[in-house]
């Protein structure tokens, strides 16, 4: 899906992106303004700023909800 109409990049332009920003080891960090750069553009009206944050971040919030440490079951007392 078309998500800057300005540059007419898509949602899964901007996800492949940021992806690849985030696997570079001296890379920047996924701002909006940094991967349009990643993409060889510049931001213009900006009405798609929310919308491109919540996508760039989208694997990042993933990945790290699955290294966050899950809680340990309950133990039952004994003898109950």
């Amino acid at each position: 899906m078309i998500i800057c109409s300005c540059n007419v990049l898509s949602d899964e332009q901007l996800r492949e992106a940021a992806a690849e920003m985030r696997a570079d080891p001296n890379g920047k960090v996924p701002t909006p303004g940094a991967v349009f750069r990643h993409l060889g553009c510049r931001p213009r009206c900006g009405s798609c700023f929310p919308s491109v944050i919540d996508i760039i971040h989208e694997k990042g919030s993933e990945e790290g909800k699955k290294n966050e440490a899950q809680p340990a079951p309950l133990k039952r007392a004994a003898g109950r």
